[in-house]
């Protein structure tokens, strides 16, 4: 049986990867594959954590927040628990799996918070994704898509923050072969036609002479 493709929308808060990770799912069945969204933090126990713990649910004695390497160790901790029970069960099966947020998001934005060798060490040999698809975006654009959408402030909100690692994700997906980077700005319509095309475009079977 062949494996299912494992495909990573990434971005800041705000760039769509949530909704376009839903159209990506769409579009792959419409195109007779089976696929299945997932996303990052997971839905299992670590990953519930991580959530609350982003919207700022637990403070440590003195009313501090949680610390960056504690965060990064959740992060990674969550990651192999998701792909153990879930993703790898999924793509062994032959469905696609397409995940809001994976390695990268690590990269980008724990490597701020805590020692970037170190983030980048809780990565290694982790499965990598057969695609990553970035969607770049302005902060400002970003944070006026989540003040429309209603969303509470989250740990990593911050501008300043975020334009760090959208710089972080530029650079990180500029390095990788299995990367590439779309504008994030459009309407989601022009958006999720072009991540259908790159998902395409990259996965097409090489023609026969």
């Amino acid at each position: 049986m062949t494996r299912g493709r494992l495909i990573v929308l990434e971005g800041i808060d705000g760039s769509g990867t949530t909704t376009q990770t839903e159209r990506l799912v769409q579009h792959l069945r419409q195109q007779g594959r089976t696929a299945v969204s997932t996303r990052e933090p997971s839905g299992g126990p670590i990953g519930r954590l991580l959530r609350e713990l982003l919207l700022g649910q637990h403070r440590m004695p003195g009313g501090n927040s949680v610390g960056g390497r504690t965060m990064a160790l959740l992060f990674a901790a969550d990651r192999l628990d998701h792909l153990q029970r879930e993703v790898e069960p999924i793509l062994a099966e032959g469905s696609d799996v397409v995940s809001d947020r994976y390695l990268m998001s690590s990269l980008a934005y724990q490597a701020e918070e805590a020692d970037r060798e170190w983030v980048a060490l809780l990565a290694r040999g982790v499965r990598p994704p057969d695609l990553t698809i970035l969607l770049d975006i302005p902060v400002a654009v970003a944070a006026q898509r989540r003040l429309l959408a209603g969303r509470p402030e989250e740990r990593y909100d911050a501008d300043s923050y975020l334009g760090r690692v959208a710089d972080n994700y530029r650079r990180l997906a500029g390095a990788t072969a299995s990367a590439l980077i779309l504008d994030g700005s459009a309407s989601r319509d022009e958006v999720a036609v072009a991540v259908a095309a790159a998902v395409q475009a990259r996965f097409a079977s090489p023609t026969t002479p």
